[in-house]
C-alpha cells in the first residue's frame, strides 16, 4: 500500500469539477498539499467522465472568498454500494495555485492547534 507523503486535513468545501463539457457539483472532504478527496453530489450520466489518470478542472472558493481553479488528475474512484451515497474520487493536483498553497498553510496551522 502506498504511503501518503502529506498529511490529510479534514475540510468541507463546496466545489465543481469540469470534465470534458460536463460540470459536477460536489465537495472537497479532506485536503493535502498535493491532493484531496472529492465527493460527487451530482448525478453522473457518463461514468467514463471519471477514470484513472483522467485530467479534470476543479473550481472552489477559499474561506476568504477568493476563487481557486486548478488542473488535476483522478487517482482513484470508490463507488459506494448504495445509490444514496456519492461517488468518492481521489484527486492529485497537477500544479497547486498560490491561493491553494495559502489555504493549506492556514488549515495546517489551525489543525495543529
Amino acid at each position: 500500500m502506498e504511503k501518503r507523503h502529506h498529511r490529510r486535513i479534514p475540510v468541507r468545501l463546496e466545489a465543481f469539477i469540469l470534465t470534458d463539457d460536463k460540470t459536477y457539483m460536489g465537495s472537497i472532504e479532506n485536503i493535502s498539499e498535493n491532493g484531496f478527496e472529492y465527493l460527487v453530489h451530482s448525478s453522473i450520466k457518463a461514468p467514463e467522465d471519471f477514470h484513472y489518470e483522467k485530467t479534470v478542472e476543479i473550481y472552489f472558493q477559499v474561506p476568504s472568498g477568493e476563487a481557486v481553479n486548478m488542473l488535476c488528475t483522478v487517482k482513484w474512484l470508490s463507488k459506494s454500494p448504495s445509490p444514496d451515497k456519492p461517488l468518492s474520487i481521489g484527486i492529485k493536483i497537477a500544479e497547486p495555485s498560490p491561493k491553494f498553497k495559502g489555504l493549506i498553510q492556514a488549515l495546517d496551522i489551525v489543525s495543529v492547534n
